[in-house]
């Protein structure tokens, strides 16, 4: 149960300081909360995603969610994570994978 509430806190945190981040004003950002509202239409995709990162453990991310992951642009990916820079790739080969 706690798991589920840090998850939750931890994305929201993750969308605070993602949308109040400084940019380049001529370099087009776009808003991590609209990246990830493809996300959200799958049920417990984000926090799959987002447990997966904290546990390191891929394979609990169930196929819907990956499917919805690689439809993501790369522009979008790497604003979202670039607090962890390494787990979009890995991620994108484990449901590269599945599909």
């Amino acid at each position: 149960m706690w798991t589920n509430k840090f998850v939750f806190l931890l994305t929201v945190a993750c969308m605070a300081v993602f949308g109040t981040a400084q940019t380049l004003p001529s370099v087009p950002v776009q808003d991590p909360a609209d990246c990830l509202s493809s996300l959200e239409v799958i049920p417990n995709c984000i926090s799959e995603i987002f447990g997966s990162i904290i546990s390191g453990q891929i394979g609990t991310i169930d196929p819907p969610c990956c499917h919805a992951f690689l439809g993501l642009n790369a522009d979008c990916v790497s604003q979202t994570f670039a607090f962890a820079p390494l787990f979009p790739p890995t991620l994108r080969d484990h449901c590269s994978r599945q599909s």
